[in-house]
């Protein structure tokens, strides 16, 4: 997040790293012409409280709908890497498991995110 301040009278631009999506959210809505990133659910529970607006790129908003449908143009993938095949019963092998299951799976999208073996278009979900 760039946060613009003042020093000696001039204006200066600073970057502020924070910890977690909810610290820069608020980091964010707390100081006037802040700019910050999220995921686009992230923003919902400020935006009701008037606090944060979410970018309007060519007048459409960021949406997972707007995202499988190439609407909006500015999106991420996130992905899951294991140096090889984890171990049968380690945690990381768990967890992986967990993400690919249905309860894992229902968590990730009521929480606002796409599920690549979901979308249409798969094309941007394939790591490089």
């Amino acid at each position: 997040m760039n946060i613009g301040r003042t020093v000696s009278g001039a204006r200066r631009y600073g970057r502020c790293e924070v910890s977690s999506t909810d610290t820069m959210l608020a980091a964010t809505a707390a100081k006037a012409g802040a700019i910050g990133y999220s995921e686009a659910a992230g923003v919902d529970g400020h935006r009701a409280a008037g606090e944060l607006v979410k970018l309007k790129i060519d007048g459409r908003e960021p949406t997972a709908a707007g995202v499988e449908d190439a609407d909006y143009p500015y999106w991420q993938t996130e992905f899951a890497y294991t140096y090889g095949e984890p171990p049968a019963g380690s945690i990381a092998a768990a967890f992986l498991n967990f993400l690919t299951q249905q309860t894992g799976r229902d968590i990730l999208r009521d929480q606002g995110h796409g599920l690549c073996s979901e979308a249409e278009h798969t094309g941007e979900c394939r790591p490089v």
